[in-house]
């Protein structure tokens, strides 16, 4: 039954996630289409990986992975009154700490923005970079109530809102593309204050479904309220923890910034390709089980969080593998017929397929993480995740820096990241084994062999097809219809596949997806 209930869960998100990613793709395509990939697209996302790092840190990271085990725990061992009390101080205490570090994220914009951005040496990028910087600080303000409604309501069993709500950055962003650069000189302005107006529309969604499923605000901050204490405690090694990744990727975006012109935009573009499958799949699945697995420690369910990692753990391997073997296999085909128009050169696809490549040999690995972390999370352990994010930093930082030296030159910082991904992984299995046993890992390791063996056999035959076209010459409407071709023949290989192989989450598959057509047709 957990396993079911974490897919069902799942399908949720999922279809909230897939519409977000499909509104996500529309902007990266009018971005890519408008400003190409050359030194102003990388200042944009300079800028805004910055504010990006903060959010993730303080706010949909560190808070959410502490927040939602302590009033978890209030909800089943308190009353409801005691559990609404500590969610009303935890939002009031998260305003004070956010309005902070916007505001000294606005005031040493430059100070960072040298920091991260070493490799720019003209000082009018610099200071393009700067004012986007800081013109795009406060979403983090806004993004961090939007996260805090995100575990409040995952919480609650509520899952649509907050998954559906990057929808509504997507639609700012795009109306930064189109509208609102309209009305500046330097038209990448208009992306910024894109950025800002899908965080109030972010806001304004939760606010409804929030007051349904009870929650009252009232501006009560207390730093010595013991459950706001607990929180705290958890959240210190959590930061560290989410910290140390997100500092491999600025890392990388340094070191892109050194290599040549359209760097970063050629990894940004690879990694939202990547996070297409992580976003709506893996994270979604670990957005469902952090508070089903916080529900049954609170409960001493030991056997029931190892059946929800196990379904959840399956599931994600169950898409993850695949996806890798297409993105690897077709890569030039999917950029070229997403990204390739007007400012978007086909070298331009070159060099972007080439960083997909690389970053997604390492999916599977990224995917295991995701759903694992909140394992150690659940039961209050946030110590094991710190560490194995620190093996991550050391591995992508040493990699990358070498790996840039040779001829794969920003393909090997994409590279790196899937191998401090792999390195980060086995860590982790290792504490786990150590924590719960041999039989927490003996269900994953069944569900990789199967997947990944039909996943050989789906990336073998669409390399084989994809390889006989001139992707370069072909028309855009050629280009759609052959990668409808190579994703209809390889959705049926891996499928046949997985039924002779008998992997159990095939049978989940149709429960995912009338989950779906319920919510949204």
């Amino acid at each position: 039954m957990d396993r079911k209930k974490v897919i069902r869960s799942t399908g949720v998100v999922a279809g909230s996630t897939f519409i977000s990613r499909i509104f996500g793709f529309v902007r990266d395509i009018l971005i890519s289409s408008i400003f190409g990939m050359n030194d102003v697209s990388d200042a944009f996302y300079v800028a805004f990986r910055i504010p990006n790092l903060f959010r993730r840190l303080v706010a949909e990271g560190a808070l959410t992975i502490s927040f939602i085990p302590v009033y978890t725990d209030y909800l089943h061992n308190k009353t409801r009154d005691e559990s609404e009390i500590l969610a009303r101080k935890t939002v009031s205490v998260l305003i004070l700490i956010l309005f902070a570090v916007v505001s000294l994220g606005i005031i040493f914009s430059p100070q960072i923005v040298n920091l991260f951005a070493y490799g720019f040496t003209d000082d009018s990028l610099l200071s393009l970079t700067v004012l986007l910087n800081r013109l795009m600080f406060p979403y983090l303000f806004l993004v961090g109530i939007v996260s805090f409604c995100m575990g409040y309501l995952n919480s609650n069993k509520h899952f649509f809102a907050p998954a559906f709500s990057p929808v509504l950055l997507n639609v700012g962003i795009i109306c930064g593309a189109v509208v609102f650069s309209s009305f500046f000189e330097q038209k990448i302005m208009g992306l910024a204050f894109g950025v800002l107006f899908g965080g109030i529309m972010q806001i304004l969604l939760q606010l409804p479904y929030m007051r349904r499923s009870g929650f009252r605000f009232s501006f009560m901050p207390d730093f010595k309220d013991p459950g706001i204490r607990r929180i705290f405690k958890m959240m210190t090694p959590a930061l560290l923890g989410i910290a140390i990744y997100q500092i491999n990727i600025l890392v990388n975006t340094a070191f892109a910034t050194t290599i040549f012109k359209g760097a970063v935009s050629s990894i940004y573009y690879s990694d939202r390709l990547t996070e297409i499958v992580l976003g709506i799949f893996v994270v979604s699945i670990a957005n469902v089980i952090l508070p089903e697995m916080s529900a049954k420690s609170a409960k001493n369910d030991v056997e029931g969080m190892k059946s929800i990692y196990a379904g959840a753990a399956g599931a994600s391997l169950f898409f993850a593998l695949p996806a890798s073997a297409f993105l690897m296999s077709c890569s030039l085909p999917i950029v070229s017929t997403f990204f390739e128009r007007n400012n978007f050169t086909h070298n331009d696809s070159i060099l972007t397929s080439q960083a997909l490549f690389y970053a997604a040999i390492g999916l599977s690995a990224v995917a295991l993480v995701r759903v694992t972390m909140p394992v150690f999370y659940a039961v209050k352990n946030t110590k094991i995740p710190v560490f194995t994010s620190f093996i991550s930093l050391v591995v992508n930082a040493g990699a990358g820096y070498l790996l840039i030296k040779t001829d794969l030159r920003h393909a090997g910082l994409t590279l790196a990241v899937s191998i401090a991904a792999f390195a980060q992984i086995f860590t982790a299995f290792i504490f786990m084994r150590r924590k719960f046993g041999k039989g927490m890992l003996k269900p994953v390791l069944v569900s990789f062999v199967k997947s990944f063996l039909a996943s050989v056999l789906f990336g073998i035959i669409l390399y084989i097809i994809q390889s006989k076209i001139d992707w370069s010459e072909c028309p855009f409407l050629m280009k759609v219809f052959w990668l409808f071709v190579l994703i209809s023949t390889g959705a049926a290989v891996y499928l046949s596949a997985a039924f002779i192989l008998r992997i159990k989450e095939i049978h989940y598959l149709s429960v995912f997806l009338n989950k779906i057509r319920r919510k949204f047709l």
